[in-house]
């Protein structure tokens, strides 16, 4: 007999595989369902294992590290597979491997696995030390270690007919007799009686509520026997993010009761979130995308996986969404952004420029010839009813918080172990940047964070000059006059020139929040008008997170804003409403099985009903789209300001850390300038003053999303 070559060997076989005639053997496929592989915690991990039809199910063989762990699986809901909770994971790497016993010819799949403990770190990178566990003052009782592990533990309470939770003390029928039901946004009528899981992750007190039937809890969903929500549980996640900007070194606390959200129980979401979702604990957005991530990975892991997971929460909440979304994406599949600001790095100059401006205005200058009708030309911002702007009354403690080394610490933070330049200089530091220390990096001439901060050539007061609302002389005076602040906070006469590398690290690593692909999906941004009331969360913030989206996408139609007035007797509750709308919003999406890119379903998938609208007091609405126009009905109602450097020539974007300089020129301005006054100007700015019609200083894209911080 002829031999045929090597090659047409294999073309006869593959002809043959074609043909049908040899049976070539599919793969089972794993996949890790409550953690990406490289990123699993807490030893265990729910995973899905496809197996092709033909094969038995009972025919597929597991093991974890060589040891047999078949015996966790169960059949999956849909499709041809497997599904179960594997435990037992060491901390490192791991591999699971899958095969079938009898299959001829048999099929084998792998799936590797890097596991971390449950205290984290796993891309935030070194976690703050010393670290004060807050567990006690939780309800949690003591600490079992200096991560703040305590034992998991489960409450129960139920809303009354009378709109109130009370603590459940009874898990068996007869039930109390002030048990209200509620119908789910599926429209299941259910006993409105609520689950609260409660524990600590990432360092962080965490809390997960959900609709449950204590007579028949939910239990290792995942597992043979195990027990899967109820028809109270939507399937859906809402996840809160609380405000402030604080500098950590703590885990944070909370009650059990701040998990009782109604809005989103009532309707059947489960609720989940951390105390590192607080910026107020920890002013670090990296370590609360991380605390996403691992509670998600729990929920998953204990009540299945939800359909999708929708962001909310005011002001430091809204700017963890947006920087979430920004560069974790996949964690959060709608934002609403309350009182919001697009972050912390491109907003903190407007706040510190309060700090130096209160001080030339208050001690400088004569307060009398600067009252707030007239520092609101310099500042941007309104005046309130008080006579005063935002930057004395909202951020008057805060400016000098964000690079002061020493405030801002919360009381358990104790006082021994704060920075103190004369009898603490190695201490633990409270600013913005050294809270961000692992993103910003040393600067090894002070030993501390590098710092961004600039006001290299701003023209404070610029506008105001030009419109004829202060002199020359008063122009020339502030900015000659107005200096900066050093490595500690402490005021000096020259300007402060920041960091290169950490602008361009605030660019880089998406500190500063930049828009673009990630932010393509749905976000409704909700608002209270605070303008008129010198409150900082002033209405420009949400125009510059629009300008960036506009810029960065082409597009703001996957936003939605809406706006209220403080008070009044017929508001809408914009958190309800809001839920709803994303509720419908994103189950069309879901619905949508074209091949069209993520961003176009969500603008093709965007209800009718919703469109940006403000709200009067009495209830009367306004549909129009949100911009800048004076003329508009909104504007007239909630009228729009600006901020410090908005007022210095910058444009409403703000997302310029350093400008570009350009030499003084004196036609560049409304009013004419003497020699001497020309000649003073070039003293004062003798490097050039803002050219912001050019990108800023080390203004660069993002590098990439789920940037690791671990080296």
């Amino acid at each position: 007999m002829r031999h045929l070559p090597r090659h047409s060997i294999l073309v006869v076989l593959l002809l043959l595989v074609l043909a049908g005639r040899v049976n070539a053997a599919s793969p089972l496929v794993i996949t890790a369902l409550s953690a990406s592989p490289e990123r699993v915690s807490g030893s265990d991990v729910a995973v899905s294992i496809d197996v092709p039809t033909g094969v038995a199910l009972t025919d597929v063989h597991v093991t974890l590290n060589g040891v047999d762990v078949t015996s966790a699986f169960r059949s999956a809901d849909a499709g041809h597979g497997l599904v179960g909770l594997v435990t037992g994971l060491k901390n490192g790497n791991n591999e699971l491997r899958a095969a079938t016993t009898r299959a001829n010819p048999s099929r084998q799949g792998r799936l590797d696995l890097r596991n971390f403990p449950s205290y984290g770190p796993i891309f935030a990178g070194p976690q703050q030390s010393p670290w004060i566990c807050e567990t006690e003052s939780s309800g949690l009782g003591p600490s079992l270690d200096e991560h703040c592990t305590v034992p998991v533990r489960y409450d129960w309470f139920y809303r009354t007919t009378g709109g109130v939770f009370q603590p459940l003390t009874r898990l068996a029928p007869p039930f109390p007799a002030d048990l209200a039901q509620t119908t789910t946004i599926d429209g299941h009528t259910v006993n409105y009686i609520v689950r609260v899981e409660s524990g600590t992750i990432d360092q962080s007190i965490y809390r997960i509520a959900i609709l449950d039937d204590p007579t028949a809890p939910i239990s290792n969903p995942w597992s043979p026997g195990g027990r899967k929500p109820g028809p109270g549980w939507n399937g859906k996640l809402s996840y809160p993010f609380g405000g402030g900007c604080g500098p950590g070194y703590r885990s944070g606390r909370n009650a059990v009761t701040s998990a009782l959200v109604h809005d989103a129980l009532s309707l059947g979401f489960a609720v989940a979130f951390g105390t590192r979702n607080t910026l107020g604990t920890g002013c670090n957005d990296v370590v609360s995308a991380e605390t996403v991530m691992m509670i998600k990975e729990r929920f998953i892991e204990q009540y299945g996986l939800p359909r999708f997971t929708i962001g909310s929460g005011g002001s430091g909440g809204a700017i963890q969404q947006h920087l979430i979304a920004h560069n974790y994406p996949g964690l959060l599949d709608a934002l609403t952004p309350g009182v919001s600001y697009p972050d912390v790095a491109s907003i903190l100059p407007d706040i510190v420029d309060c700090e130096i401006l209160n001080r030339y205005f208050d001690t400088v200058a004569n307060p009398a010839d600067w009252p707030g009708s007239r520092r609101s030309a310099v500042d941007g911002y309104a005046v309130a009813a008080t006579g005063r702007t935002v930057c004395q009354n909202g951020w008057g403690g805060f400016a000098d918080g964000l690079l002061n080394p020493s405030t801002r610490f919360d009381p358990v933070v104790p006082v021994e172990v704060r920075y103190d330049p004369v009898t603490n200089p190695t201490g633990v530091r409270a600013t913005f940047f050294d809270g961000l220390v692992n993103v910003f990096g040393v600067d090894r001439s002070t030993g501390f964070a590098r710092s961004a901060y600039d006001n290299i050539g701003v023209q404070y007061g610029l506008n105001a000059l030009n419109a004829g609302l202060i002199s020359k002389t008063e122009f020339l005076d502030l900015n000659e006059k107005i200096g900066g602040l050093d490595i500690d906070g402490n005021p000096v006469p020259g300007r402060t020139e920041g960091d290169k590398d950490a602008i361009q690290l605030a660019y880089t690593t998406g500190r500063v929040v930049t828009a673009g692909e990630p932010l393509a999906l749905p976000i409704i941004d909700t608002r209270s008008y605070t303008d008129d009331i010198a409150d900082i969360h002033t209405r420009i913030r949400t125009f510059a997170f629009l300008d960036r989206l506009q810029k960065a996408n082409g597009t703001t139609a996957n936003e939605v804003n809406w706006l209220i007035p403080l008070s009044g007797p017929a508001l809408p509750n914009l958190a309800r409403m809001a839920l709803i709308a994303h509720n419908a919003w994103l189950e069309a999406i879901l619905a949508d099985t074209s091949d069209a890119p993520y961003a176009v379903k969500v603008i093709r998938n965007k209800p009718a009903s919703l469109k940006d609208t403000c709200w009067e007091g009495n209830g009367a609405r306004h549909e129009e789209p949100f911009t800048l126009g004076p003329s508009s009905v909104c504007n007239r109602l909630f009228p729009v300001y600006g901020t410090v450097r908005i007022a210095a020539g910058a444009p409403v974007a703000a997302d310029i850390l350093q400008c570009k300089l350009k030499s003084v020129d004196v036609r560049d301005y409304a009013v004419a300038f003497t020699r001497e006054e020309e000649r003073r100007l070039k003293r004062v700015f003798p490097k050039g003053v803002c050219d912001y019609s050019k990108l800023g200083v080390k203004q660069k894209p993002v590098e990439g999303t789920w940037l690791d911080f671990s080296d």
